[in-house]
């Protein structure tokens, strides 16, 4: 074989390895935007009773997001700020004895902010043994979203899809003083997440489909003036680790005595 032959196919081979980098990059940047909206836990397990009510504003930590692909650097959500809130409820339900039962739904509307919107609905569902202090839990969950914001291009606001399911395993223990409780708790799941990434300018469609799993480690303080407060720090690993919070009411109008 030629050297000049040898040479392109050298050139080649390193023009495809390029390319496949570039592209692991794009869709590693789809991957963690993904999770970083997926409804994670943010709560102990068993928390509400038959009939208690919670309506809570979460707030999301974003960390720092490298957005270099090959000799490009793309916008990430970091670079637009550094939190995003969204409502979250959730409803006790009826469940036999010694266990606890509730579903939740979260939302963002379509609020246009800093060249940003995301438009996110999720629902989950929890059923936890809680004979005592000591809970453990099982939680569903699915989620859909479509956030638009400048990714390629400062004067352009492209767009990214999401479709995301999965599951978590969670224990916590509750500890009882006399104005509040504090229930430190640690959780285990696995999260299926597609991303549909498109460029408004051409037309141009990446598709990132991740199985991942996530650990959680968070503390709930719920206070008897029907006040909760939840700090969580989500963790998948070699992907994203970000911490979330929620403040909420948990008024009594459905509560039974």
């Amino acid at each position: 074989m030629s050297r000049s032959r040898i040479a392109c196919l050298m050139f080649a081979a390193a023009g495809a390895a390029r390319a496949q980098t570039m592209l692991d990059q794009e869709e590693r940047l789809i991957e963690i935007h993904s999770l970083l909206v997926a409804a994670g836990p943010l709560n102990a397990p068993g928390a509400y009773r038959d009939g208690e009510l919670s309506l809570g504003l979460e707030v999301i930590g974003i960390p720092p997001i490298d957005g270099t692909t090959g000799g490009k650097r793309q916008i990430t959500a970091s670079d637009q700020t550094p939190v995003f809130p969204r409502l979250r409820l959730a409803l006790g339900l009826p469940a036999p004895e010694h266990f606890r039962a509730s579903v939740g739904i979260a939302y963002i509307p379509p609020i246009r902010f800093r060249d940003v919107s995301s438009h996110l609905a999720a629902l989950e569902g929890e059923m936890s043994y809680a004979p005592g202090p000591l809970a453990v839990g099982l939680r569903g969950h699915v989620l859909v979203a479509r956030s638009t914001s400048p990714v390629t291009d400062p004067a352009t606001r492209d767009t990214l899809d999401n479709f995301e399911f999965g599951a978590n395993a969670a224990a916590g223990y509750r500890l009882d003083f006399a104005p509040a409780s504090v229930t430190p708790y640690v959780s285990i799941g696995v999260t299926r997440a597609v991303g549909i990434f498109r460029v408004t300018s051409d037309g141009y469609e990446l598709i990132s489909r991740t199985t991942n799993p996530g650990l959680g480690a968070g503390v709930r303080l719920f206070a008897k003036q029907q006040f909760e407060v939840v700090a969580e720090l989500a963790v998948f690993p070699g992907r994203l680790v970000h911490p979330s919070f929620r403040v909420a009411w948990t008024p009594d109008w459905l509560s039974r005595p």
